[in-house]
């Protein structure tokens, strides 16, 4: 996930993206790019996927190992579920016919709507989604730096829909996720269960958690921030 990463919130460089095209060459490994984000885009400069940028290196698609994943959920419309895959065409044959054995395909009307809403009103609908989570994410950003006390970190992402928060030492996510629900009706996702070893309180990724800002609006980001602060501080 080169774009706006769940669930860091961050962002590969061009020359990072160069360097894993050139590791999964070396390798001879496919690499799937997972795009969910990449279209909310709110600060810096766009860089290019990196399907594009193995493309450009083997003069066409067809020659790549990139399988590009894309998904209207996150600008268009969450319900429908349609997304693509644009990856070399043998490739492509093969997903087809793995798709059609798994679940006959998806519903052919979720497919005419969203076709015909992409033509339509991606540019536009795209534009508003843009504005608005940019709207929550300075929000929130703006809200951990007035709330949270001393020894809390946190990223400030470009894109997508969230912020990665590093707790100060000796504080667990998954027990402050508890407590939180409990008392300050303030939910989020423990760091914890972004990565593989997720026993023992001393485990990777223990005292880290997810904030998303993609539904609350600014006043319940405000004050979920102020709540969440409060117990991180007790």
């Amino acid at each position: 996930m080169p774009d706006f990463a769940n669930p860091t919130g961050g962002t590969m460089t061009l020359a990072e993206r160069e360097r894993l095209i050139e590791l999964a060459r070396k390798l001879d490994v496919p690499v799937i790019e997972d795009a969910a984000y990449s279209a909310l885009r709110y600060d810096g400069e766009a860089v290019p996927p990196l399907l594009a940028l193995e493309a450009r290196r083997r003069g066409h698609v067809d020659g790549t190992r990139i399988l590009y994943c894309g998904t209207f959920s996150k600008t268009l419309t969450p319900g429908l579920r349609v997304g693509w895959i644009c990856a070399a065409r043998p490739v492509v044959r093969r997903l087809v016919l793995i798709k059609q054995a798994s679940d006959l395909n998806s519903p052919l009307a979720n497919q005419m709507v969203m076709h015909r809403l992409a033509e339509s009103a991606y540019d536009r609908q795209v534009a508003v989604a843009r504005r608005r989570y940019r709207t929550r994410r300075d929000r929130m950003l703006a809200a951990l730096a007035r709330h949270m006390p001393k020894g809390v970190t946190w990223t400030t992402p470009e894109g997508g829909l969230f912020v990665w928060l590093k707790l100060p030492a000796g504080v667990d996510g998954a027990e402050l996720l508890k407590r939180s629900v409990d008392r300050a009706k303030v939910a989020f996702v423990p760091g914890r269960a972004f990565f593989a070893d997720r026993t023992g309180a001393d485990s990777t990724g223990a005292d880290t958690i997810r904030l998303s800002f993609s539904l609350a609006g600014e006043e319940e980001i405000e004050t979920g921030i102020a709540r969440l602060a409060s117990l991180v501080e007790a």
